[in-house]
């Protein structure tokens, strides 16, 4: 081609047609021009497709992590229900005056524990420390993952307040009154020896004992304080499960 041209060229020198020539070297100064302009869009449809199937992917790697957040919520909750059974439970038994304070003890300790919810982000947390977040071109799905994962740093920061909150009774008891190394879960780590020598406060059929009160308060507290939680992760749940519906029409395996 370039060959081609250049035969042009020289026979138009040869002929002495310069105003040909001139008009000629003009168009095919264009027509280079033209050229390398399509060259350059061709290459910037090639970019552009590159990174849609790009974001395609990052979609797909979201959706995989908010899977697998669905299903530990649902484990999450799923505890907690448990976890607010056992507090109710304590405190039906404290009131009714059950005589085994181990009965109350062994509901105590389901309701002061509960699986904990912990977000898999790591897609999402590659995406932003590289900056590509700001190349995706779909607005409204790129808004729609930064409010949910805005809102579940949100919704986490209060769970861990409230959660806190629980924790912090356990210190407010005399743990040596209190008694529980008199559950059987414990009789092995302490040994009959050294259990014979503890003290066994009979704290739950006395409603003035400190202990009593402050038993109260804690329960109450498990069960405010995991309906909480509940009522959070559910709103993170609905969020995530319409976040994965829209990435499946959006995800490119």
């Amino acid at each position: 081609m370039i060959k081609f041209f250049r035969n042009i060229r020289q026979n138009l020198v040869m002929e002495n047609k310069n105003g040909m020539y001139f008009k000629y070297a003009v168009g095919e100064i264009v027509l280079v021009v033209i050229g390398i302009l399509i060259a350059l869009q061709i290459n910037n449809w090639n970019e552009n497709v590159k990174k849609l199937k790009q974001e395609k992917i990052y979609y797909c790697k979201i959706k995989e992590d908010l899977e697998s957040d669905k299903i530990n919520i649902k484990r999450s909750l799923k505890s907690l229900n448990e976890r607010i059974s056992s507090a109710k439970r304590a405190l039906n038994n404290l009131y009714d005056g059950v005589n085994d304070k181990s009965v109350i003890l062994k509901d105590y300790l389901s309701a002061v524990r509960s699986i904990k919810f912990l977000p898999s982000k790591l897609a999402i947390q590659d995406i932003v420390s590289s900056g590509k977040l700001e190349n995706f071109k779909n607005a409204n799905l790129k808004d729609a993952l930064l409010k949910h994962y805005t809102n579940l740093e949100g919704a986490l920061n209060i769970i861990v307040v409230n959660n806190k909150d629980v924790g912090n009774y356990i210190y407010e008891y005399n743990l040596s009154d209190f008694g529980m190394h008199q559950l059987p879960l414990y009789e092995n780590d302490f040994g009959i020896k050294l259990l014979d020598k503890m003290p066994n406060v009979n704290w739950t059929s006395d409603k003035n004992n400190l202990i009593y009160r402050k038993f109260q308060d804690h329960m109450s507290v498990s069960i405010i304080s995991s309906s909480r939680e509940k009522q959070l992760l559910n709103q993170v749940l609905l969020s995530t499960e319409n976040l994965i519906n829209e990435l499946e029409n959006n995800c490119e395996q």
